[in-house]
This record gives C-alpha cells, structure tokens and sequence, in this order.
C-alpha cells in the first residue's frame, strides 16, 4: 500500500492538533466555570458540623450577598454597649464582633454588626437588600474552624427600644445576632430603627443510640451486680452582658 503524499500528512497532523487544542480548551472553561460557584460557598450543607471549641472568626461568608468578608473584634464601650467597626472604606465592608461570646461556644449569642452609609455603599446596605430568613451565615476561623448559621427571623426596632437583655443574651441555646443601623439617617451615625438578624445553628442530628442493650454487668461472688458510671459535666460560660 502506498503512503499517502506529505502534504496529506501535514493536513491530518494539523487536524488532530486543532481537536486536542479544543478539548483542552473546552475542559478549562469548564472547570472554571464550575470552581467559582464552590468558593462562594465553602459552607454547604455537607461541610457544616458543630464545632468541637469555641473560636475567634476571622471571615464571614454571606452567600445570599456573594460575599465574604472581615470580622474583627470590637472591645465594649466604657458604658458597656457593643463597640462598632472604624468608619473608614475598609471598615464600612468590615463584620465588628463582640469578643464577650465566641461561634462554636453552645450558648450565649455571638454579637455581630455592619455598618450602613447614607450613599448604599456599605455592608448594612447589602445587608439589608440582600439578607432574609432562611439564608446562611458562616463564620470561619484561621485555623480551619467553622461554624454554620440560617437565619431564622428578621425585625426591626426604633433605635431607642432594642431590647437588649432578649437580643444580646448570655444564657440559653446558642445563636447568631446581626445588627445594623437602618430607617432614616437624622444626621452622622445617628439612624431611626436598628434591623435585627438572627440565626440558629446548623448543625447535622445527634446519632441515634443504638438499639442494641448492652450486654450485663459481671456478677460477684455475692450474687449481687457491680456497675459503675462516669458523669461528663461540660460547658462554657460566656460574658456577662449589660442593659445598654
């Protein structure tokens, strides 16, 4: 048989060229099509566990918002109320947190804000459009810690009339409270309403106990059983909050 002219060859080379270029080409613009959509979301439904400690957050993603953003930490007033974020560009997209009571702590709830500007530009706006109930929140530590919230109601109170022993408790089941100025800005920092954002934990079930009974103590030489048990007691204790 005879082989077919090279100008044939060099055309068939060039042809199987072109279809690996596009198949490569067709696999990257699917990959990247698909890694953004799990970085805007490192919290899904599978990765959301309890935390076994309670931990310092470094970000917060906000899915509904398509954002993650900085929290800091933001020490209490000489009066004891719940400190703000600098009121710079950098702090207007800025979390502020409560150091009193930590995500992944069990009780208590883990205060957060975000300030909101009279030009729409800031976190509180975005919030305010964009957050609603059942939307998730996810609070994620330098050290690969996360902790998982869905917000569960969204109010709004005069600014006067927060009530801020029920909104920022210490005690009872842990939860998530954002905070955010709203309403009608009456002049620099002062707004009408505070909107008001909580969140439950998501955490997957507790493991059901086995339906198996467990075999019996060994009897003694009395006839009698001898068992012994071990109590567990934990718990973390948060800040103490004031009325302000």
């Amino acid at each position: 048989m005879t082989s077919p002219p090279r100008n044939h060859r060099t055309t068939l080379r060039a042809r199987r060229l072109t279809v690996g270029l596009l198949v490569a080409a067709m696999a990257q613009t699917t990959l990247g099509a698909v890694q953004p959509a799990a970085a805007t979301d490192p919290a899904g439904a599978g990765s959301c566990q309890r935390p076994a400690h309670s931990f310092v957050p470094t970000r917060a993603v906000l899915p509904s918002l398509g954002r993650t953003v900085g929290v800091i930490q933001v020490p209490r007033t000489r009066d004891n109320a719940v400190g703000a974020g600098p009121l710079t560009q950098r702090g207007k997209w800025l979390m502020a947190m409560d150091p009193h009571t930590r995500p992944g702590g069990g009780h208590g709830t883990v205060i957060l804000s975000g300030h909101t500007w009279p030009d729409g530009s800031a976190l509180g706006n975005a919030m305010l459009a964009n957050l609603q109930v059942g939307d998730r929140v996810s609070m994620l530590g330098r050290r690969g810690q996360r902790a998982c919230y869905r917000i569960t109601e969204r109010t709004s109170f005069p600014a006067n009339r927060v009530p801020s022993r029920t909104v920022f408790r210490s005690r009872g089941p842990e939860r998530l409270v954002i905070v955010s100025c709203s309403g009608v800005r009456t002049g620099p920092g002062h707004w009408t309403r505070r909107t008001v954002w909580y969140a439950a934990p998501v955490a997957p079930a507790p493991p059901r106990p086995s339906s198996s009974a467990p075999p019996p103590p060994p009897s003694n030489s009395t006839g009698t059983t001898s068992s012994g048990s071990t109590g567990l007691l934990g718990g973390l204790l948060g800040g103490l909050f004031g009325g302000g």
